[in-house]
């Protein structure tokens, strides 16, 4: 329960951010279901992502941290290509969106901002 609360308040962050960078489509209401649906692809299945990533034994040393990166973009790519399914889904256009390898770089980058955030909430500082 934790980890979907943790993530609903991750998407409904995200929400304003994609609102703004995407063209818009219908009602502001609408619009905000739709980027809200955009970004909980992303921080819910890319929480898993992280969670798989972190089962690998030495992923947080050395060479594992690089593979740790490229695991977060590859999983990126799955959740973007959820996210497109769904966006379509929704009645939206392709076209809005950006390039897929875009999501490999989005997953990366929240994260990037995801680990740091609970690394400060819970009071631990991994090295």
């Amino acid at each position: 329960m934790r980890t979907l609360t943790r993530n609903t308040i991750a998407a409904l962050l995200l929400a304003p951010v994609l609102l703004v960078a995407l063209p818009r489509h219908a009602s502001l209401a609408a619009d905000l279901v739709d980027v809200f649906a955009l970004g909980f692809c992303f921080t819910l299945l890319g929480h898993y992502v992280d969670a798989l990533l972190l089962a690998l034994q030495g992923i947080e040393t050395a060479v594992g941290r690089l593979v740790r990166l490229a695991g977060w973009f590859a999983g990126g790519l799955w959740c973007y290509v959820v996210a497109r399914w769904l966006w379509i889904k929704l009645g939206r256009d392709l076209s809005d969106l950006p390039g897929l390898l875009w999501g490999g770089v989005f997953l990366i980058v929240l994260e990037l901002v995801m680990n740091s955030v609970t690394r400060r909430h819970d009071g631990t500082f991994r090295e």
